[in-house]
C-alpha cells in the first residue's frame, strides 16, 4: 500500500494540491474577485438584504455589512474544513 503523501498529492486536481499552499491556481486567479463579489450578495441576500449589490454600504450599519462578512467567514471555513477533512481521509486511507 502507498504511504507516501506525496505520491496522492502528484494524482490530486491542482487546486487541491495548491490550497495547502495557499496558491490560486493562474488560470483562477481571475476568477476569485467576481466569486466573491457574487458569494457576498448571496450571503446578504439570504439576511434579507435583496439589493445588496447596489445598496450603498456606507448607509447601512456596521453591524449589518459585519453580518454579511461574518456568514461569508463562516462558511468559507467549514468549505476549508471539508477540504481538510477530505485530505486528512485521504492520508490515512493511504496509510492503511
Amino acid at each position: 500500500m502507498i504511504k507516501d503523501l506525496t505520491v496522492m498529492e502528484q494524482d490530486a486536481p491542482d487546486l487541491i494540491k495548491n490550497i495547502s499552499t495557499g496558491l490560486i491556481p493562474k488560470e483562477l486567479q481571475n476568477y476569485v474577485a467576481p466569486a466573491l463579489e457574487e458569494f457576498r450578495n448571496e450571503m446578504a441576500a439570504e439576511l434579507g438584504l435583496l439589493d445588496y449589490e447596489n445598496t450603498d454600504k456606507g448607509d447601512l450599519p456596521s453591524r449589518v455589512n459585519g453580518n454579511v462578512g461574518g456568514n461569508m467567514t463562516s462558511k468559507m471555513v467549514k468549505f476549508a474544513e471539508a477540504v481538510l477533512a477530505w485530505n486528512y481521509k485521504n492520508r490515512l486511507m493511504l496509510k492503511g
